[in-house]
């Protein structure tokens, strides 16, 4: 088993700007990490939550990473179709080979270069993408031009003002990025500001998952999640809903 001080992240404590090989080498390496079960609730969370305010037929998962999200939005019965992309081949094979599923299509791809293959589509989600861009709004200017008319843009990421962060703000510290792969890290508010300033209208957000100093790692995750829930402004992890221009498809 790989140790820590010889992880995949170990070997780049700087920021890269183009993250291929990183995620191709993190996802081959060290694949023994993707299993957990906190995490595995915690995407599950993540799901559910976001299919209480969307009911799509069809969905593009920009940068799937292992597909796990896409697997559990393909068995919603409301879904027809998941196209899944991301730019680290070894990701997509991965995904293949552990969660496939007859109605999920992948494929190696950049949300900047999409072919014609892929379809508008009613619901384009990023799960913890946007924070490793550049150029965040341009990802989601991008992301928006892949949903139909009045359909929707789901954007998770973390939340620049998690409890921690707010701690260290009390003490006159920075806040710091939750990894150093990370470019940029957002709030409910930035991020909804964000959509607004390309045209996109916010229609539902939530926070979720929270640790607390000394005790959060020891607290079960549904209760991590249920804190994040009930303070999003301080939880680890934030979602903004978007609403595109125009009126919503019919769905089905």
């Amino acid at each position: 088993m790989t140790t820590k001080e010889h992880s995949t992240q170990a070997k780049h404590p700087e920021f890269l700007r183009d993250q291929r090989a990183f995620f191709d080498e993190l996802i081959t390496r060290e694949w023994h990490t993707y299993h957990n079960p906190d995490w595995d609730l915690s995407r599950q969370y993540e799901v559910t939550q976001l299919f209480r305010h969307v009911c799509p037929a069809t969905i593009l998962d920009v940068g799937c990473g292992c597909g796990y999200h896409d697997l559990l939005m393909a068995t919603r019965p409301e879904t027809r179709q998941v196209y899944a992309i991301d730019y680290s081949a070894k990701s997509i094979e991965t995904a293949e080979r552990e969660y496939p599923h007859a109605k999920v299509r992948r494929q190696v791809a950049d949300i900047n270069a999409l072919g014609a293959d892929i379809p508008q589509v009613d619901l384009v989600v990023s799960f913890q993408v946007i924070e490793h861009t550049t150029d965040p709004a341009r990802f989601l200017e991008q992301c928006a031009k892949q949903a139909r008319s009045g359909g929707h843009v789901a954007i998770f990421t973390p939340n620049r003002l998690r409890l921690a962060n707010r701690l260290r703000r009390m003490l006159g510290r920075p806040a710091r990025l939750s990894d150093p792969q990370h470019f940029l890290e957002f709030t409910l508010e930035e991020l909804s500001a964000l959509g607004r300033d390309l045209g996109l209208q916010p229609m539902a957000s939530f926070g979720y998952g929270m640790d607390l100093p000394l005790i959060g790692a020891r607290l079960p995750m549904a209760w991590r999640l249920a804190l994040g829930r009930r303070w999003p402004a301080s939880a680890d992890g934030l979602c903004v809903i978007f609403r595109t221009a125009g009126q919503a498809n019919p769905q089905g």
